[in-house]
């Protein structure tokens, strides 16, 4: 009797492993066909840029889609930036917050999940290269200008929306098991065209002019 409980038990554990295993399989798979339709989307995208007002959506009922596509050559990243900020948006790729402008037309703000698309984060050094495709093919180079921690209950992000930069954002720290805090790691990276080595430091060119983007992001 005991012999036959011991090998119920036994079956009973390895469905319950397969079936972890089955949701675990399933997951992937829809993350992975998620990422094949935004490219589907981008690509069509890219072929009707002469409306820049048309929206392509990767899904039917979709509430994101994709707006420019980001590389990090240094860490082998490639992946699309949608439109969103939000939880919806940011559990397949990293979003733009709506109160900034799109890539090649000001600052852009860009959030992202710290364990997943934005984890690379972690990594990046001062001058390292991003590159940015905008909604009509064209390419442009950025160079990481800095990179800091912020609490934003006590210094909320500002960003001067007419500055050509991309300003990732993240979680941090990385590797802990809580979330919801108020660090952010805020990468800032200049478009190349654009620099000028005798700016003045960033805190002088603070003023009135300055948005506050989303304090209380979460990634």
């Amino acid at each position: 009797m005991k012999h036959h409980r011991s090998r119920f038990f036994s079956a009973l554990l390895i469905v319950f492993i397969g079936w972890q295993w089955g949701q675990a399989g399933w997951i992937m798979m829809k993350a992975e066909l998620a990422q094949w339709l935004i490219a589907d989307a981008w690509q069509q995208a890219l072929e009707t840029e002469t409306d820049s007002t048309s929206v392509h959506k990767p899904w039917q009922w979709a509430d994101t889609w994709p707006i420019a596509r980001l590389q990090a050559p240094a860490h082998k990243i490639d992946m699309y930036i949608l439109e969103g900020d939000r939880g919806n948006a940011l559990a397949f790729g990293p979003g733009r917050n709506q109160s900034s402008r799109l890539p090649g037309e000001g600052s852009s703000v860009i959030g992202g999940h710290r364990d997943t698309h934005f984890r690379f984060l972690k990594d990046v050094s001062i001058g390292e290269p991003l590159r940015v495709q905008t909604r009509n093919g064209e390419w442009l180079d950025y160079r990481i200008q800095e990179r800091k921690v912020i609490n934003v209950n006590q210094d909320p992000l500002r960003v001067h929306l007419n500055d050509q930069q991309l300003v990732l954002v993240t979680c941090y720290p990385f590797d802990t098991f809580t979330s919801g805090g108020p660090l952010r790691l805020v990468v800032f990276a200049s478009l190349i065209e654009t620099e000028i080595d005798d700016l003045p430091p960033r805190e002088d060119q603070l003023s009135s002019q300055y948005t506050e983007s989303s304090p209380a992001m979460a990634f």
